[in-house]
């Protein structure tokens, strides 16, 4: 089984908790992505944190992902906890960090895949989904 990784980083010039406030509400990730993202469950202690699950994507593709850690303003790390196939371990981790001029997010994606060319076309789609993704928040 193969192993893949996306990562893409995004300076912005607003402070990181501007930036992450944005990344870390999964009602307003939709925007950013441009597909549908719906948070199903609640976080223990914050509606987006620890233990929160959104839906992604449009029916008959759609895959859920659990938030399994988050440090304000720091990190956010995610796991696809329902759907996915043909990917495995499916995990995800946004950091984010100061700069002189504001800030920068780097989203990096991690799957296994069995079948070499649908895990090559995912971390394609996945890289230039991000990338756009990332160039619309203002």
């Amino acid at each position: 089984m193969a192993r893949y990784t996306v990562e893409v980083a995004q300076d912005y010039r607003q402070p990181v908790e501007a930036v992450f406030q944005k990344l870390s509400d999964h009602n307003q990730l939709g925007k950013v992505l441009g597909i549908p993202v719906k948070r199903v469950v609640n976080g223990k202690t914050d509606i987006n944190g620890a233990g929160s699950v959104r839906r992604m994507g449009l029916w008959p593709v759609t895959v859920e992902e659990t938030v399994v850690a988050v440090v304000p303003n720091q990190s956010i790390a995610y796991r696809i906890s329902k759907g996915g196939a043909p990917l495995k371990n499916h995990s995800g981790a946004l950091s984010f960090s100061s700069t002189a001029q504001g800030s920068r997010v780097t989203w990096t994606i991690n799957f296994d895949s069995s079948l070499p060319v649908i895990g090559a076309v995912v971390k394609q789609v996945l890289t230039q989904g991000l990338r756009m993704g990332l160039k619309r928040i203002k």
